[in-house]
C-alpha cells in the first residue's frame, strides 16, 4: 500500500569517470568507507545525556530514516508523514551530503514529497515523490541539495519556524538550473559550521570540462554567499545540538582553521 512520504534522492556525480579512471580496488575501498560512515550516522550519536540534541527522545538504535543505495544513487525515506520524521530526514541528509563531499565524492540531491510505495524485501521503491526528487536533482547545475515546492508546501509550518541556527542551515537560495534559470528554494546549507583544513575549493578539485567548471563555480558561489552573510560558524559549540556541531575535514587532529576565504 502506498503512503505519502518525504524522499531524498542523492546522486554521486562523476561516478562513471571515477570507475574508468581509478583502479577498481581503490574505488571499492572509498565506496565501502562511505557506506560504513553513512550507516553509522543514520542513528543517534553516542553521547552523554548532558549533551543537547535536536531529538532527545529518539530511540538509541533506531534509524533517522530508511536508506537504500543503488550504485551511485542514495535514496532516503522519512519514517513517517509527520513533521518530526521530515525534520530527521533533512538533518541526516545534510550530514550525509557533507560526508560525501568531504570524501571527494561530489553529490547533488533533492528532497520531495508525495505518494510512495516501498517493499524492503524486494528493494523496491517507486512513486511520485521519488520521481519528483530525481527530476529535481537532475535539473540542478551545482553540487548541493534543494527541497522541492511539494515538500515545502507539506512542511511549510515547520520550515517557517526555523530561526537562528536552523534558519541558517535550512535556507532559501536561488538554486541554479541547467537551463540557465534559477529557482528560489530551500536548501541544505552544507557550508555552515564546516571547517576544511585546505579550504572549500579543495573539496571539488579542478576541471577541464566547461560544464563541470560551471557546476563547481555555482557551488563556490553558494559557499561565498554563506561566508559573506557572516553567519557561518558557531563559536560556542557546547550549547549547540550534537547533530549540528562543527564538521572538520583535514589530515590534522581538529580543531584547526579553515584553509581559504570560502
Amino acid at each position: 500500500m502506498a503512503d505519502n512520504r518525504a524522499v531524498a534522492f542523492l546522486d554521486i556525480l562523476g561516478f562513471k569517470e571515477l570507475i574508468s579512471s581509478k583502479p577498481l580496488d581503490e574505488v571499492v575501498e572509498k565506496y565501502e568507507l562511505m557506506l560504513g560512515a553513512t550507516q553509522a550516522m543514520n542513528k543517534p550519536f553516542q553521547y552523554t545525556k548532558n549533551v543537547p540534541s535536536l531529538f532527545p527522545d529518539h530511540p538509541e538504535n533506531e534509524q533517522w530514516c530508511k536508506r537504500y543505495i543503488f550504485s551511485d544513487s542514495i535514496i532516503l525515506i522519512a519514517n513517517g508523514d509527520d513533521e518530526i520524521s521530515f525534520f530527521k530526514l533533512i538533518v541526516y541528509a545534510r550530514k550525509l551530503f557533507i560526508t560525501l563531499i568531504s570524501m571527494k565524492l561530489p553529490a547533488r540531491g533533492a528532497i520531495s514529497y508525495g505518494e510512495l510505495y516501498e517493499n524492503p524485501a524486494n528493494n523496491l521503491v517507486i512513486g511520485k515523490s521519488l520521481t519528483d526528487a530525481y527530476l529535481l536533482e537532475q535539473s540542478q547545475d551545482w553540487i548541493g541539495v534543494a527541497i522541492s515546492d511539494e515538500a515545502e508546501a507539506r512542511y511549510e509550518e515547520l520550515l517557517s519556524q526555523f530561526t537562528g541556527v536552523l534558519g541558517e542551515i535550512f535556507l532559501r537560495y536561488p538554486v541554479p538550473f541547467k537551463n540557465g534559470t534559477t529557482r528560489y528554494l530551500y536548501t541544505l546549507n552544507w557550508r555552515f559550521n564546516l571547517i576544511v583544513e585546505k579550504g572549500t575549493r579543495s573539496l571539488f578539485g579542478d576541471a577541464e570540462n566547461q560544464g563541470v567548471k560551471r557546476k563547481i563555480n555555482n557551488t563556490l558561489n553558494y559557499a561565498r554567499s554563506i561566508v559573506e552573510s557572516g553567519r557561518i560558524y558557531i563559536e560556542n559549540q557546547e550549547h549547540l545540538p550534537v547533530e549540528l556541531r562543527s564538521f572538520f575535514v583535514g589530515d590534522k587532529e581538529p580543531p584547526f582553521p579553515h584553509g581559504d576565504e570560502l
